[in-house]
């Protein structure tokens, strides 16, 4: 499993603090994904602290739905 920070999106701009999710697919930063909700955001370069997940609990986090491809 793969943790991203991501930032949310309003009105196209990335916004607010990074928050950690989970996902099994590859991401890159830049990367514009669907969070549960219906909400969008997108992956920061940020490294995750794998130390904060594992005190957490890694059944916490939330999925990432899905990549969304960005129209030409």
């Amino acid at each position: 499993m793969n943790f991203f920070k991501v930032k949310f999106l309003k009105n196209g701009q990335a916004q607010g603090r990074s928050y950690t999710y989970k996902r099994s697919l590859e991401l890159a930063p830049g990367d514009k994904v669907e969070l549960p909700g219906g909400k969008h955001g997108v992956v920061m370069d940020e490294p995750v602290d794998m130390t904060w997940v594992e005190a957490y609990g890694e059944e916490n986090l939330k999925k990432i739905v899905r990549k969304v491809e960005v129209e030409v």
